[in-house]
């Protein structure tokens, strides 16, 4: 990635900005201010992509910064367009260190780049255990709902289905294959933004493929190996369906 046209020094009023930082101690800016640095971007460049490492928390100066998901066949969602004073990227720091969406100026910008370990630092020093337990619990949360945007915007039914299933399916019993999984084809439909006619046709072809292996009163057993395998099929089947401009998928 090579955005940089010219690297600026960053001053106390700029990180001001940030309202966690805004009530910093004098030698604590200092030490932001020896290591954050202003960066000038040009239209078009990308800051970073999805699942790249976090290594910065980052402050639009001026101009704006476009957040978005992408499909690996080019769809694209937007998560949220920044503009002057906005931060972004402090959910990562509080999850597995990888960035959620991802950011391309939309114009000329010049923007803050905080490390990602001295911002962190920095919050975890004000905050006690608890408060810090807090903070990754939110930040998990937001984490379970961007991917759910994602799969929500880039993903059949069917697949959609299958990931529900596959996430529920992975809390329990971590070392068995088999699982039972506590559900009703109605909850399942209101967790995939489907209806349960659907959803049930989708359950049917997922009994047949021998992933839904015994129905009880309360939900059904499946075969979490047989699960991912099938939906990596299907990922393949939908890519190829895209590309050639199938109207089923959705």
């Amino acid at each position: 990635m090579d955005t940089t046209t010219e690297t600026l020094v960053v001053n106390r009023s700029k990180l001001r900005l940030l309202p966690c930082l805004s009530r910093l101690g004098a030698d604590e800016f200092k030490s932001i201010e020896s290591k954050a640095f202003i960066r000038k971007i040009s239209k078009d460049d990308m800051l970073f992509s999805s699942s790249d490492e976090l290594k910065y928390i980052f402050i639009i100066v001026s101009g704006s910064v476009k957040l978005f998901k992408a499909s690996e066949e080019g769809r694209e969602i937007v998560i949220k367009t920044m503009s002057s004073g906005e931060h972004f990227c402090c959910a990562p720091l509080f999850t597995d260190r990888k960035q959620m969406v991802n950011a391309i100026a939309l114009e000329d910008s010049s923007i803050i780049y905080i490390p990602a370990e001295m911002f962190l630092e920095l919050m975890c020093d004000g905050l006690s255990g608890q408060g810090i337990k807090m903070l990754q619990t939110l930040c998990g949360k937001v984490q379970h709902l961007s991917k759910m945007v994602e799969t929500m915007t880039f993903k059949d039914v069917e697949q959609r289905v299958l990931s529900c299933i596959l996430g529920l399916a992975s809390g329990k019993s971590p070392s068995d294959n088999i699982v039972l999984v506590d559900i009703t084809h109605q909850e399942l439909a209101s967790m995939t933004g489907s209806v349960r006619e659907v959803v049930s046709r989708a359950m049917s072809k997922l009994k047949k493929s021998g992933i839904i292996l015994e129905r009880t009163s309360s939900g059904f057993k499946i075969d979490k190996q047989l699960a991912v395998d099938y939906m990596k099929r299907l990922d393949t089947r939908v890519r190829r369906c895209v590309k050639e401009g199938c109207p089923t998928i959705k």
